[in-house]
């Protein structure tokens, strides 16, 4: 079982569907810079996990600024027949130290979210 932390990526992200209590498999996840431009994406595995999702930074690691990480919900909802009030979520956060590893996790309805630092 994934820890949610990959050596490898500076940034994971892990989405829970609060309303099954269970991951939220399939969520295509875009994490881009402040200028737009994508740095990586990824769809959430089997335990709603993107452990690798911004892998190929390993030997440039992300600069310090300002990142989006888009979660696209809307085809999530869709499949299990429900309109969703958010089609995605955006959660906009900070690289402040280029060595630490940064988690978000994201709990997801069809008409809220939540999110926090994740460990």
């Amino acid at each position: 079982m994934s820890s949610g932390k990959s050596e490898s990526s500076p940034v994971t992200v892990h989405v829970l569907d609060t309303v099954s209590g269970k991951p939220a498999q399939g969520i295509t996840v875009e994490i881009s810079d402040a200028s737009k431009n994508t740095m990586g994406i990824e769809k959430t595995n089997e335990n709603g996990r993107c452990d690798t999702i911004l892998e190929k930074l390993i030997q440039n690691r992300p600069a310090k600024g300002a990142y989006k990480a888009r979660f696209y919900t809307e085809e999530y909802w869709s499949k299990k027949y429900t309109i969703p009030f958010h089609p995605f979520v955006d959660v906009w956060f900070s690289i402040l130290n280029t060595k630490e590893h940064y988690h978000i996790p994201l709990l997801i309805t069809p008409a809220s979210y939540t999110t926090y630092r994740g460990s």
